[in-house]
């Protein structure tokens, strides 16, 4: 078992207080858990009985039966059937609990990538300003499972990382109760696992029986899949807005490190051997369901991948950090970055104000103060960020040409 130091319960002890910040930003923003009739909103019930959970009845959201039992086993055997309040607190109590778990289990996923304690705590800090968690709970995001859903990714990977075939097997299936997008995770260890053949498929075959057999128990349900792909399509810059949203300034950190990682072979241990050979695929199929199944504002199911997106990401800060220091120390940088972020803001208070409709017809929902200030944050650090590397990169190329 992998010893705990001072330093891991301090660093723990801050980001659980900072997601307790994050909880009570979504409380202020008027989100899923400001109220027991928002959560009610949200779980398309009766203002006053949010525990009638009607949504839980659609098609496909029925079948993900995890959290949803979880929660309603822990409110009728303490509370009244009619007690909405109490509901609400069983709902996001266990919400923050499986918020946490997912965070303090990434934050010793790190560490098994050989990140150092301070690094492992700045990906817990990634993780948590990552627009799919600090707006967890604001509209249209609705974040319900899904802390769960991560919480067990995590646990999943981190068995594939210690070859426990059965921990996989066993976690695996009981993610897949809880998405069906959890999948991924038997599929990086049918990928990568050094088992032969017939023992990876043992291993697989339970977390897709799960999901078959939820929903021969449950009745299946028809419906029109491509009903969020339409959307998208007729939405391009609603939907380019929150894929970019999904991940922010990481993504070309991300996209750099993951291409330099297959060109190189620059990683020889397991844990990065799985993380690198199977990232790209992962990202195609999350991202590819995400568009053709579900709308793309609803970035929490994107957001799934960051156990692969966040550690390549924080590889390559680490890797530049001398070049980042010597950047972020220079006048210039922080004049072009303050410039941008400045620009960017008065642009937006400017069609707020004076073309409200040109946003609208562009943006949809995505014309609201908190998703417009995160995005235009996460804007804003990527060109700050980008933009003087390029150029830097550019005059290294031309002074080795002459």
């Amino acid at each position: 078992m992998m010893p705990i130091h001072k330093t891991d319960v301090v660093y723990l002890a801050i980001l659980i207080a900072l997601l307790a910040v994050v909880f009570g930003l979504n409380w202020v923003a008027g989100g899923t858990i400001t109220s027991p009739q928002n959560l009610a909103i949200d779980l398309v019930s009766p203002p006053e009985s949010p525990q009638t959970w009607s949504m839980q009845s659609w098609v496909p959201t029925r079948y993900r039966v995890l959290f949803y039992w979880i929660v309603q086993a822990s409110y009728t055997t303490f509370f009244s059937s009619n007690d909405a309040r109490a509901f609400y607190l069983v709902f996001v109590s266990w919400s923050f609990i499986f918020f946490a778990c997912a965070l303090i289990t990434f934050y010793f996923y790190l560490h098994e990538l050989n990140f150092t304690h301070t690094l492992a705590f700045v990906g817990g800090l990634l993780f948590l300003a990552s627009p799919p968690v600090t707006l967890a709970y604001k509209y249209p995001v609705y974040t319900r499972e899904d802390p769960l859903a991560y919480f067990l990714v995590l646990l999943g990977l981190f068995s594939v990382f210690k070859r426990k075939s059965t921990w996989v097997c066993i976690i695996s299936t009981l993610a897949a109760l809880t998405r069906e997008t959890t999948l991924i995770v038997p599929l990086a260890y049918l990928l990568t696992a050094n088992d032969s053949w017939r023992k990876r498929i043992l291993v697989c075959t339970p977390p897709m029986l799960a999901v078959i057999g939820i929903r021969g128990l449950m009745g299946f349900a028809t419906y029109d899949p491509f009903e969020g792909s339409i959307y998208n399509f007729k939405t391009p810059w609603q939907t380019s807005a929150f894929l970019f949203c999904v991940f922010g300034i990481l993504w070309i950190p991300f996209f750099v490190e993951l291409i330099n990682k297959r060109r190189n072979h620059t990683h020889i241990d397991y844990p990065w051997q799985v993380l690198t050979s199977t990232a790209l695929i992962i990202f195609i199929l999350v991202l590819g369901t995400q568009l053709a199944l579900a709308r793309a504002r609803e970035i929490r199911i994107a957001f799934l991948m960051f156990p692969w997106v966040i550690p390549l990401a924080l590889y390559w800060f680490r890797e530049n950090g001398e070049h980042l220091s010597v950047m972020v120390h220079q006048f210039s940088f922080w004049t072009w970055g303050i410039g941008v972020f400045a620009s960017l803001s008065l642009g937006i208070l400017w069609l707020q104000q004076n073309n409200p409709d040109l946003m609208k017809f562009y943006l949809t929902d995505f014309k609201n103060g908190y998703w417009l200030a995160l995005a235009d944050l996460h804007l804003s650090a990527t060109l700050a960020l980008v933009v003087p590397l390029w150029l830097n990169q550019r005059k290294l190329e031309t002074q080795t040409a002459r």
